[in-house]
């Protein structure tokens, strides 16, 4: 069952006594729109086109509240350590990992079994629960490595 960031947000919002709002709404949907780790601003720019009105700090706050309430998760590249990237939350608990090229700055999101080993071996060593892990390796993808 895929989870319905819309519905989860507007769930936790009634219940805090507000309301959902067009702007909420079509941040949220551009953010689900957006399969490339979107930043604010890329975000406040595809909402713009459909909502002239919006303000940058609108979007901001509704990322801020979401990521508060567990619906966002905030990604920061070693690269950009000031460029903060949304990812809305699939599920609770989801491992996520990345590979981020360092020359051409492409994203990719990719799963691998084999967390499962360093998860295990981590809890055996330290103790412990594990809720989720973030995973991003870095370098060239085939593209650029072809070129260089």
């Amino acid at each position: 069952m895929e989870f319905d960031l819309v519905n989860a947000a507007e769930s936790q919002i009634h219940a805090l006594g507000g309301r959902m709002t067009n702007q909420r709404r079509m941040i949220l949907q551009a953010l689900i729109e957006c399969a490339d780790h979107p930043t604010a601003e890329e975000i406040y720019q595809k909402v713009r086109e459909k909502n002239p009105a919006l303000n940058l700090s609108t979007v901001y706050r509704t990322l801020r509240w979401l990521e508060q309430h567990g619906l966002v998760n905030i990604r920061r590249f070693d690269d950009e350590p000031r460029l903060e990237r949304f990812d809305p939350v699939i599920e609770h608990g989801e491992d996520h990992f990345h590979f981020r090229c360092r020359n051409c700055n492409q994203i990719t999101e990719f799963d691998t079994p084999l967390i499962n080993v360093v998860k295990a071996q981590f809890v055996d060593c330290f103790g412990g629960e594990i809720e989720n892990a973030t995973l991003v390796l870095y370098g060239l993808c085939s593209e650029c490595f072809k070129k260089s």
